[in-house]
């Protein structure tokens, strides 16, 4: 999970629609507690819009590819891209549906990260934000040569975005540990050549790779060895 910039215009979708959607679901809600009914389905989902998906992917992708909000994967190497609420539409009915269309409430995540999350939600030490949260002060990373590279937490918000997402699962651990190698292996050559002018260019190359997959890995490692 790495800080990332919420794009400032909401989807046209939502700025036209929201206000109008969330009532509509709200009555709803109330009306089925009165009598009974279920929900349909369409007044929670009518958030699934292209121009939301699209600017979800900006802000959580490159030219190429897209990353999820927790675990930083490749979501095409695991999934389709889904629209995760931080805070779940349906934690209970009396919470949270109202932030089903708030755009602030809405980021990018695997289908892994997203199914083990579900509707948790720890309202005291709630699960972070990539766009608010200063994410290098509530996780770290531990590298453990029989397991891979963990997720080391910092703080209980940390504790509970590795909980919720299930950041230390066993295949994750494993690819961040080929990530950790070959930037190990950049950052070593970087220190090789030591004054020469190619340092520049090595340098700008991982920082580059910090914007992609498991790239907060590698700005952990850079400033672990000093070439930040």
């Amino acid at each position: 999970m790495r800080k990332v910039r919420r794009p400032p215009r909401i989807p046209k979708s939502l700025a036209k629609n929201s206000d109008r959607w969330t009532k509509e679901l709200m009555d709803a809600i109330a009306e089925g507690k009165r009598n009974g009914t279920k929900v349909p389905e369409r007044l929670y989902d009518r958030y699934k819009k292209d121009d939301v998906l699209n600017a979800l992917k900006l802000m959580y992708g490159d030219k190429i590819f897209t990353y999820c909000c927790y675990c930083e994967s490749i979501i095409s190497d695991v999934s389709y891209e889904q629209i995760e609420h931080r805070m779940p539409k349906r934690k209970t009915l009396d919470k949270y549906p109202e932030k089903t269309f708030e755009w602030g409430n809405l980021h990018l995540a695997c289908a892994k990260c997203n199914g083990h999350k579900g509707n948790k939600y720890d309202e005291k030490y709630p699960i972070l934000d990539a766009v608010i949260d200063d994410i290098e002060q509530h996780l770290s990373f531990k590298v453990n040569p029989s397991c891979g590279v963990l997720r080391e937490t910092l703080s209980k918000h940390g504790i509970t975005t590795v909980e919720h997402a299930d950041l230390n699962r066993d295949a994750l651990c494993i690819a961040r540990q080929k990530v950790f190698l070959e930037s190990m292996d950049a950052i070593m050559k970087i220190r090789e050549l030591k004054k020469d002018p190619k340092v520049h260019t090595a340098k700008k190359a991982l920082r580059d790779r910090c914007n992609g997959e498991h790239g907060s890995l590698i700005k952990f490692s850079m400033t672990k060895f000093g070439i930040w």
